[in-house]
């Protein structure tokens, strides 16, 4: 798997592996919420059978007590240890492992995690592999400056900036939501152009 480069939008697909499906669902809906797409195991070997198949995912987030004959420590090893990219975090409401126990790189949140912990572990995580971390003013920013650059563009330059201009409302639609992105440029920006809602 050869590592994108990029920003953090680059490594937007989540692997939660987690046997309680409550937990799970828990878990893909603040990573979905965040801008990620989330991918679900049950354990370890459906986790290593979904990464084998896909060679897009970044993030792993796994439990560490699972059925059957790998717990979510020895899955961050073989991660670790198989796809040397991918950003590890491992999880637990009950176990509270030592540094030395996790996989070179591996970050631990305790459960129950707030929405805003786990989000920035992840940044956090991701920034130590080397990814630029968008913030949401960084994304707005970026969104307002290509739709500035299309309202004053040459007419022979408005293909190229109004491709700018719709990658950069992309990047708020995958961090904001749909929707919420142009509620999130509104408030921000008073100023004209409008964004393309």
């Amino acid at each position: 798997m050869e590592k994108p480069q990029g920003s953090a939008l680059d490594y937007n697909v989540a692997l939660i592996v987690e046997d309680e499906p409550l937990a799970r669902v828990l878990a893909t809906e603040i990573l979905q919420d965040a801008g990620y797409r989330v991918f679900e195991a049950c354990d370890a070997q459906d986790a290593l059978t979904i990464l084998e198949e896909r060679q897009d995912i970044w993030i792993v987030m796994t439990d560490i007590e699972m059925p059957g004959d790998m717990d979510g420590l020895a899955l961050a090893g073989t991660i670790h240890a198989r796809w040397p990219d991918t950003v590890i975090l491992v999880t637990s409401g009950r176990l509270h492992p030592e540094p030395d126990e996790l996989s070179n790189g591996a970050g631990f949140i305790a459960k129950p995690y707030r929405v805003a912990e786990l989000l920035r572990q992840l940044d956090m995580l991701l920034e130590q592999h080397g990814v630029l971390v968008l913030s949401d003013d960084d994304i707005l920013e970026g969104w307002h400056a290509a739709e500035l650059a299309h309202a004053q563009a040459d007419p022979r330059d408005k293909p190229v900036t109004l491709a700018r201009a719709v990658a950069a409302e992309q990047t708020a639609i995958e961090r904001f939501g749909a929707g919420s992105h142009a509620a999130a440029y509104d408030a921000r920006y008073s100023d004209k152009p409008e964004p393309r809602h």
